[in-house]
């Protein structure tokens, strides 16, 4: 493999990534410094950080302290955002620090201390205060690991319910599920002596207190209201797919009739989930609309939908609308479409920013194997283009997921995806092993 593709490899969190580090640790040395200075995860909050598989590669030298360094620094340089670094930079040096690294252990704490302050310094609600508040407890869970960091970090936090009644339980309710029962147990036997620490149970307490109630509200008014029909959008659309196609027809009788273009366009959005039921012909020519959001409520309408007349749509105008007319081929896929659908696939600038729509495309293509797809034999072809080139490891997982079913992953490849970055993909690996042995 050239560096450039083991650079790939890593960015997506490939297991072959890992394995040619392990092979050639030298080589791909800078790599590794790369990876540990960048969160590599396409969604943090869906996926995790990654820090499992950039540790894997330190891992692989001896000498982990200029590593170690690398993150020291991107951490101490972040300031409290929206992003996702800090939590993914925490975590990393929590490897670090478990694996024996008391420095790396000092810095958290540093940063911990440093965003603890910056959130007293708060004296009202504002964004600035949500973002430092979920830094804080990001950089907490790092070191919550330990039992006695996560006492004392369970008592900082009473101590702030106690100074800020705004700061609450459910501003760190993360934190406090990410530990073993065990460890709030214990933890909670030490309270009663404590106020801080009476003061953090006490909040969860109330918070679960509040759930419940609110389970139960929301129980007696959906008995009270029986089954409520959605208005209108998206959630009207799930429900007329799910619970009540039979109502689908009037719907298209009310879009039909309207003939204001937003107001058509809002109509037509009871079809963005549950296929339009009559003949597309009115979808169609509403696709070629000048009115913008009539015209995206129809290209959305018709990726749902499978029909002749929208694939001859989807054909002629893939190179006016890429992006929607391509999920509309993949919606109406034949067999003829494999070398076109192959080469624009291949081709999709696939990056962080999705601007080109990318993760839609391999959403859609991936829904073509659900069973009420429509379509008898599935683009099986465009699975490892999907599992190469993806970003998303939820996307690969669901791809992986599929082959296997299909037979269609090597030994090599079961091997590699032992060392991906996604742990539902390691599980799955290691149960076809475990098949393997007996």
């Amino acid at each position: 493999m050239t560096k450039t593709e083991v650079k790939k490899a890593i960015q997506r969190g490939l297991g072959r990534g890992y394995l040619a580090v392990r092979d050639d640790p030298e080589r791909y040395r800078d790599l590794v410094f790369w990876a540990c200075g960048h969160n590599l995860a396409f969604d943090t909050q869906c996926e995790g950080a990654r820090t499992w598989y950039v540790w894997q590669l330190v891992s692989c030298y001896e000498d982990k302290t200029p590593f170690r360094d690398v993150v020291v620094e991107k951490l101490r340089n972040k300031k409290p955002d929206w992003g996702w670094d800090i939590f993914c930079f925490s975590e990393l040096l929590a490897w670090f620090a478990q694996d024996g690294d008391s420095e790396a252990e000092r810095v958290l704490w540093e940063k911990y201390a440093e965003i603890l302050a910056r959130l007293r310094a708060f004296r009202r609600p504002c964004k600035r205060k949500w973002a430092t508040r979920d830094c804080l407890e990001s950089v907490s869970l790092a070191l919550a690991w330990k039992e006695e960091n996560y006492t004392r970090i369970a008592a900082d936090l009473g101590s702030l319910f106690l100074e800020n009644p705004s700061l609450t339980a459910w501003d760190f309710e993360w934190l406090y599920q990410s530990r073993p029962k065990g460890f709030n147990g214990r933890l909670r036997k030490k309270a009663t002596g404590d106020p801080a620490l009476k003061a953090w149970f006490a909040s969860f307490d109330t918070l679960k207190r509040e759930e419940e109630e609110q389970r139960l509200a929301r129980q007696e008014a959906s008995r009270e209201k029986g089954q409520s029909v959605p208005a209108g959008g998206r959630f009207l659309s799930i429900y007329l797919k799910r619970k009540a196609p039979e109502l689908a027809p009037q719907y298209a009788e009310v879009y039909l009739a309207e003939k204001d273009p937003e107001a058509r366009a809002t109509a037509l959005e009871v079809f963005s989930v549950c296929p339009y039921p009559l003949d597309p012909s009115p979808v169609i020519a509403d696709a070629g609309s000048e009115h913008p959001a009539l015209r995206t409520a129809a290209l959305e309408a018709l990726a749902e939908l499978r029909h002749p007349s929208v694939r001859r749509f989807a054909m002629e105008h893939l190179d006016e609308e890429p992006f929607w007319c391509l999920l509309i081929a993949l919606k109406n896929y034949e067999p003829e479409d494999e070398t076109l659908l192959t080469s624009r696939i291949a081709r999709l600038n696939i990056d962080y920013t999705n601007t080109s729509g990318w993760h839609g495309v391999h959403l859609q293509l991936l829904r073509q194997f659900d069973r009420d797809s429509g379509i008898p034999k599935p683009p099986k072809y465009l699975l490892p283009i999907l599992y190469e080139t993806t970003l998303c490891s939820c996307c690969r997982e669901n791809a992986v997921a599929i082959m296997s079913k299909r037979r269609m992953i090597s030994d090599a490849m079961w091997e590699e995806l032992r060392w991906d970055s996604y742990e539902e993909i390691r599980a799955l690996a290691e149960t076809h092993f475990r098949r393997q042995e007996r």
